[in-house]
């Protein structure tokens, strides 16, 4: 029976082991067992997420260190007891300012606390020979534990030098960016404002509305969220967003909105003049978009719940601007989300490109003619992005825009065929981006 008081170890032990052995999100897993123990401190809390987050960002290479150390492969251990060791190796391996000797105890307290005092001998062999001997196994500096398959899938993706730019990058921790709502401040007041409640940030270089947040720990406590002075988005969501250039008085659809981000950029653009209809198919995901609608006070929206890969019943050529950011496997935002290198499979890749397929089909038809239909995605892989524009473009009366000089503000991007791919960078996911122009 796991205790009533679980430490910040054992609680990082239990999210990676719902990981691992139930396939659960990792981001959802965590968010639940934070939720969980509300006697947790910030401190706490960021330590249990770095711990999970960093072990699934290198959990391949954690499972050759325990077993270059173990005469029990990981694969045969009990759940419990191979999870507990690819944290503590975490700990010890990734996560300085935890004390080795620190880690091991308590790794040993747990395997006895959770009825594994057979095996606390076991876990603290393998992690005191690690700690004897830390220069086994060899391994590359560039080993970003991903699986053969999508190692290959990337160089056969975006060539040899993208994809190793996309792992390294992909490797980092995420940044936190933020949008200003320009409807209520400026960028340049909303960083002073955050600076008197403790948080630091910096201008982002890729869009002059948003801030890169630096030490914070629930900015959902800070004075300034709760006013609706900002939300929360990636520099590579916005390029999306502003792919569909909204003028104040046009009318936007965004047909899978939620959490609704690019919606409220749309907003803002558009000075609150205009209709911006946001869409989704999950009523409690609808439900908190309209929460965050409220609270930034973005009177020019409207919600509805719908389901992208069928046809509303209202006339059709509504829309200055359609945004369709598809369901896709999402391999863009693998620093945001690790576990997504261990969940994602070769075959899930073609059924998500039929689907993104239907959602184009879909939304082309709310676009007036000379309208843009903005299609996007967070993945690089071809079958979801470029190739699934060329099949659309032959077959409807739509044409790719050159993106102009989108490419000149990501550091890591490429144009194919007017459209852009835009890589993990030091503070943005990627982004595949499709500016399409109804004729």
């Amino acid at each position: 029976m796991p205790p009533k008081n679980p430490s910040e170890r054992e609680t990082a032990v239990a999210v990676l082991t719902e990981v691992t052995e139930n396939a659960a999100y990792a981001n959802i897993a965590l968010r639940k067992a934070l939720s969980a123990r509300g006697e947790m401190d910030a401190r706490q809390k960021a330590f249990v997420t770095e711990a999970v987050n960093t072990a699934l960002r290198n959990l391949l290479l954690i499972d050759r260190i325990i077993n270059t150390f173990s005469h029990t492969p990981t694969d045969k251990m009990k759940p419990f007891i191979r999870n507990l060791l690819r944290v503590s190796v975490c700990q010890i391996k990734f996560m300085e300012r935890v004390p080795a000797h620190a880690a091991v105890n308590e790794a040993v307290r747990l395997a006895k606390a959770r009825g594994f005092s057979r095996l606390s001998g076991f876990v603290n062999g393998v992690l005191r020979n690690m700690i004897r001997q830390p220069d086994k196994p060899e391994h590359s500096a560039r080993d970003f534990s991903y699986p053969d398959w999508l190692s290959k899938a990337l160089t056969g993706w975006l060539g040899g030098e993208n994809a190793r730019i996309f792992q390294e990058n992909s490797h980092l921790p995420p940044v936190l960016t933020v949008f200003a709502n320009t409807l209520r401040i400026t960028p340049e007041a909303l960083s002073e404002r955050l600076r008197s409640e403790g948080v630091e940030s910096e201008p982002s270089q890729l869009n002059g509305e948003c801030l890169h947040l630096r030490h914070t720990s629930d900015i959902t406590r800070l004075a300034s969220f709760r006013e609706g002075l900002f939300f929360v988005i990636d520099d590579g969501a916005v390029a999306a967003a502003k792919a569909l250039k909204p003028r104040a008085g046009q009318t936007v659809f965004d047909v899978c909105a939620a959490p609704g981000g690019k919606s409220f950029v749309c907003a803002a653009l558009m000075n609150g003049r205009g209709t911006v209809r946001a869409f989704d198919i999950h009523p409690h995901k609808l439900d908190l978009l309209n929460e965050s609608k409220k609270r930034l006070g973005f009177e020019n929206m409207e919600t509805a719940l719908r389901d992208a890969e069928k046809t509303d019943e209202a006339p059709c050529f509504l829309a200055d601007g359609v945004l369709l950011d598809a369901p896709c496997s999402g391999f863009g935002i693998i620093r945001r989300r690790p576990d997504i290198k261990y969940a994602r499979k070769p075959e899930d890749i073609p059924a998500l490109a039929q689907k993104q397929q239907n959602m184009l089909e879909v939304a082309s038809r709310y676009v007036k003619p000379g309208g843009v239909l903005a299609y996007c995605t967070c993945t690089v892989a071809r079958e979801e992005n470029i190739e699934n524009v060329r099949r659309f473009l032959s077959h409807n009366p739509f044409t790719a825009d050159p993106p102009g000089n989108w490419a000149e503000c990501f550091p890591h991007s490429f144009i194919e065929e007017d459209c852009l791919q835009i890589l993990p960078g030091e503070r943005n996911d990627a982004f595949f981006i499709a500016r399409l122009i109804r004729q």
